[in-house]
């Protein structure tokens, strides 16, 4: 039998046979790759007059399944209201303490405050404890001086309250806090764990994991299915869910040539047939995942200095309260007595839990209400920043326009080559480049039927803001636009009629190129255009009307910049043109160092942003006081920008700039509120007119108020569909 099967069969597609007699049954160990069960029972029947398929281990894939481990990093650990019974116990008991209020018969009543106390206390020790043993003091040791230290002044219901509150305060701020946090958590579970891979050999499903997929690998996506890594439909027509990377609830069209990213859904009737371009680490919802893990990591300064003030405070407090319940008894066990119940409540109200919270609650929310629009921002660091922005700085080409150019036009110069000689050069110069304007020339002459030629290509160098050069059989040509002509000194021998005709496509907005060749001059010149993005005009109207400066920076020549700025509503003094991607670091430099001078000790720094999406931009993303990146622009963009914009919406612009004057706001409301409540208190703890579980109750209040007043960022659950007209709403509310 193995013969036979070594006869039809090579090693890589069976590898190794086993019979057992006793049941005349065979093993038969085989790559589903090259070779399928039935393939093998064929062969069998032919040769042992008959055999029958028992099991095949290949079918639907799913032997690959057991090579899978579930990735536990990936799942998202809800936060819930959870409350354990010893807390509820101890809330049992001090309700039942409180009885005792009433008098009477009902006195006794105090004494099952201890019990609230045994029950609700020991978690508190423990907590306090540890933070001794690290040299340190907080909150769980201001609360186990103040719940011990009301128990020799016979304050047992007191006591119970300082325990229990203190005990169920955690699971109420989880509780308040949880929809913020889940909404990140669930992020890092969009990653696909299985694809359908198609055998190239068989054309078998193969499920396999999401990240053993090759790039060039196709795969199937059936209707409900995650789409496993970046790719480009290859075969059918069905609609994508993207909500999970954008924001936007509306499925997208996706048809043969188009690319869908990992991670959206296929929710439509058909099968899609997808080519992989990316691994699933290099995928787009990878690299989401990857920002919203460094958003939670990041810490600003605000929460730094909020932090700072209560390491200070909080020890100030409790020497002083300790003073009080100490140096009074000189004086007497009366005067002893009240002034260490002060002092008791002064620790109490020295918890700085509601100062502390007011600031990280106020940046999850706004951090998550961000990503389920689709903008992620690393950190709330950058969402004060995009508070207080002043000045935007917008790159051209795939920012303000949507960077998918055509050719528009293409002449030839000179009568020493023809159209076909000179259209091959350019194709053969532009095709090895990776700008979108490089792809508008070679899809151009492909739709001319010009072939790119097979000549030999050497030394192809970029010519940064300028173009390219290469040494094409032996000559050196260049390609590019009117400032690297100049510097070659071939521009000016140009006739005045091409001249004339590259300066009126200009004025239309076009961008202009040229090509030279060695020994002949300039031979060509032609127009590629690009399309500005829909909403650039009222997004650059709209950020006027919220006091903020837009200016443009573009390599492109000045007639054409002010052809493009002119479109979208920019004054000519507010486009920059011509600029390498020095000269846009060094506009940016000088934004920001002019806001540093114009700065204000009372007032804070006004922020400049960038917006841009492509390598060139990459430095002076980097300076810019925060940067936005576009979600279709280049990976190293979005690794440099603080906040990328998943679908690359200019309206979602509004809405995160918005959202950060919101953040502002919010955390200047719940500091105030903060302090102003311990202030009121403590006011009234040394005019003898609170009690002790009146002040944990303070506490807890404040803490429960500013947790919710952080958490009013958050999107109401019935979303809006329009984001525009939300965006828009909102600005003219801030």
């Amino acid at each position: 039998i193995q013969a036979c099967l070594g006869r039809k069969f090579s090693e890589e597609q069976v590898k190794n046979v086993t019979a057992i007699e006793q049941k005349n049954t065979l093993i038969i160990e085989h790559n589903p790759y090259y070779l399928t069960a039935s393939g093998i029972a064929a062969v069998l029947a032919s040769s042992l007059n008959g055999a029958e398929l028992i099991s095949d281990g290949g079918a639907d894939g799913m032997w690959a399944l057991t090579l899978m481990k579930e990735n536990t990093d990936d799942t998202i650990e809800y936060q819930l209201l959870s409350v354990r019974w010893p807390v509820i116990l101890s809330g049992v008991f001090w309700f039942i303490s409180m009885l005792s209020l009433i008098g009477g018969n009902w006195d006794y009543l105090k004494y099952m405050a201890l019990l609230s106390v045994a029950f609700g206390l020991p978690p508190i020790v423990v907590k306090a404890f540890r933070t001794l043993r690290r040299c340190r003091f907080d909150v769980n040791c201001m609360m186990l001086l103040a719940a011990v230290g009301a128990l020799p002044l016979q304050e047992y219901t007191e006591s119970a309250a300082v325990t229990f509150l203190f005990a169920i305060s955690e699971a109420l701020e989880t509780r308040a806090t949880s929809r913020a946090r889940n909404a990140l958590s669930a992020i890092a579970c969009l990653r696909p764990e299985h694809a359908n891979v198609i055998n190239p050999a068989t054309k078998d499903i193969v499920v396999l994991p999401a990240s053993a997929v090759a790039v060039g690998t196709l795969v199937s996506v059936r209707t409900g299915d995650k789409v496993p890594c970046d790719g480009i439909v290859t075969e059918g027509k069905s609609t994508i869910d993207e909500s999970s990377l954008t924001g936007e609830s509306r499925p997208v069209n996706k048809s043969p040539g188009m690319s869908v990213s990992g991670g959206t859904i296929n929710t439509g009737n058909t099968q899609l047939v997808v080519k992989i371009t990316a691994t699933s680490n290099n995928s787009a919802v990878s690299r989401l995942i990857r920002l919203v893990e460094e958003a939670q990591s990041n810490r600003s300064d605000t929460e730094k200095l909020v932090d700072s003030f209560a390491k200070v405070y909080t020890p100030i407090i409790v020497l002083a309260a300790l003073c009080m319940c100490t140096i009074p008894w000189a004086f007497g066990a009366e005067v002893g007595t009240t002034w260490a119940y002060n002092g008791l409540i002064t620790i109490v109200i020295a918890c700085p839990c509601a100062l502390i919270i007011s600031t990280p609650v106020t940046y999850v929310a706004g951090l998550a209400a961000s990503a389920q629009k689709g903008v992620i921002v690393k950190g709330g660091q950058h969402l004060e920043v995009l508070g207080r922005v002043k000045n935007i700085a917008f790159d051209k080409t795939g920012t303000l326009s949507r960077g998918v150019f055509a050719l528009l036009h293409f002449n030839v110069v000179g009568q020493t080559h023809s159209r076909k000689e000179v259209f091959e050069y350019l194709a053969l110069m532009e095709a090895p480049a990776s700008h979108p304007l490089s792809d508008a020339i070679v899809k151009g002459a492909a739709n001319e039927q010009i072939e790119i030629p097979r000549l030999q290509l050497k030394n192809h160098t970029l010519l940064p803001g300028e173009g390219i050069t290469a040494n094409v059989a032996d000559k050196d040509v260049h390609v590019g636009n009117k400032k690297l002509f100049q510097r070659l000194n071939l521009y000016q021998n140009l006739k005045e009629d091409v001249k004339v005709a590259a300066e009126e496509w200009a004025r239309d907005g076009g961008t202009i190129g040229f090509i030279s060749i060695e020994g002949d001059g300039i031979v060509g010149a032609y127009c590629v255009a690009d399309k500005i993005r829909d909403e650039a005009q009222d997004v650059v109207e709209a950020l006027k009307n919220m006091g903020i400066k837009s200016i443009m920076l573009t390599g492109d020549q000045r007639p054409a910049a002010i052809g493009i700025g002119s479109q979208i509503g920019l004054e000519e003094q507010d486009i920059k043109s011509e600029l390498l991607p020095e000269d846009k670091l060094t506009e940016i430099s000088d934004a920001v160092e002019d806001n540093e001078m114009k700065k204000k000790c009372w007032r804070a720094k006004r922020a400049v942003m960038m917006v841009g999406d492509g390598v060139n931009d990459a430095p002076a993303l980097a300076l810019a006081d925060v940067s936005v990146a576009m979600g279709e622009g280049a990976a190293l963009a979005m690794d440099t920008a603080d906040v990328t914009l998943m679908d690359s919406d200019l309206n979602k612009l509004l809405y995160i700039i918005c959202m950060g004057r919101r953040v502002i706001r919010t955390i200047i409301e719940n500091v105030l509120f903060s302090l102003t409540v311990k202030a009121v208190v403590l006011g009234f703890t040394f005019a003898g007119k609170t009690s002790l579980w009146a002040a944990i109750a303070s506490d807890v209040g404040a803490m429960l108020i500013v947790t919710l007043n952080g958490m009013k960022l958050l999107p109401r659950k019935t979303k809006e569909n329009d984001l525009a007209q939300g965006s828009f709403r909102e600005i003219q509310t801030v």
